[in-house]
């Protein structure tokens, strides 16, 4: 049995420095470059803003990722409904969270980046 007690410690030892490392702290840079360019403040409108969200939210640092998922989730939902009643009704209840997140990151933008 101690033959396998070396692997055993070296393999959980790997194991949580994985679990602990690697911090997600957004990338602020590209997060401001596409806040600034307007990216999630309006509908998005096909695959190409889609994608744009997309890194809007990869990029987002933590205290502002929750916002950013709001609108993208908001932005993904309305663009798989096809239902014109349920994208109405849908939008209508999603439309004061996104007003809200949107602000979030308008506020958020105007204190962190240049």
């Amino acid at each position: 049995m101690k033959r396998f007690a070396w692997p055993m410690v070296v393999l959980s030892f790997f194991l949580l420095l994985g679990a602990c490392g690697g911090e997600d702290r957004g990338d602020l840079v590209a997060f401001c470059g596409l806040a600034e360019e307007g990216v999630g403040m309006r509908p998005a409108e096909g695959e190409g803003d889609l994608a744009r969200l997309d890194d809007l939210e990869d990029a987002a640092p933590p205290d502002i990722r929750e916002a950013v998922t709001t609108v993208a989730n908001a932005s993904r939902e309305i663009d798989e409904i096809e239902d014109l009643q349920e994208l109405f009704e849908r939008a209508f209840d999603l439309e004061e969270a996104v007003a809200t997140a949107r602000q979030e990151i308008r506020t958020y933008t105007q204190h962190h980046c240049l």
